[in-house]
């Protein structure tokens, strides 16, 4: 008991102290008459910065989730030249001064941008090992296959016949609303 009483006392006396500091700073920044506005104003342009680099964050990570949507999934037929593995599974990633130089997700990693390395494990072409040789872009081709769910449903989506109702949510006959004129 005597422990905390001794711990409740320090504690207040330093809100005390803070609170007399605080006192003693208030009068200084009012007498210049600028201070205060200077702060509001860095205040009010760092919560600027801070709100702009918050929308960057939110805008990269809408640009992942649909990168993800459109080119994550299973490469059929494809082999990474880098490593040897296939069907690539993940990201591929086609080099666009190369005549036909894919690699997987993990060596595209290694290249590091052109700063790290480039195997030729597959050794079946024969391929620049100098990383800035090259330029790695995402790529799919009509044997691409999305793992990322709802993404197959939204590609696959078939049109309606005539007497179903239309999917405009209008209420009427797909041939009385959406469908007029053959379209």
């Amino acid at each position: 008991a005597a422990a905390t009483a001794a711990a409740t006392a320090a504690a207040t006396a330093a809100a005390t102290a803070a609170a007399a500091a605080l006192a003693m700073a208030e009068p200084a920044a009012i007498v210049e008459g600028e201070a205060p506005a200077k702060e509001v104003d860095t205040m009010e342009a760092k919560r600027a910065e801070i709100m702009a680099k918050v929308e960057a964050a939110r805008a990269a990570g809408a640009k992942l989730e649909k990168q993800k949507a459109d080119f994550f999934g299973e490469h059929a037929g494809i082999t990474c030249d880098g490593c040897g593995c296939g069907p690539i599974v993940g990201y591929r990633y086609r080099c666009t001064r190369c005549a036909n130089h894919d690699v997987c997700e993990a060596c595209f990693d290694a290249w590091n941008g052109g700063e790290g390395e480039i195997k030729n494990g597959l050794a079946s072409q024969r391929l620049s090992s100098n990383p800035k040789d090259h330029n790695f872009d995402l790529h799919k081709d009509k044997g691409f296959k999305s793992l990322v769910k709802g993404v197959v449903a939204a590609a696959v989506a078939k049109k309606p016949k005539p007497n179903e109702p239309c999917s405009c949510d209008s209420g009427k006959k797909y041939k009385k609303c959406c469908g007029v004129g053959g379209k």
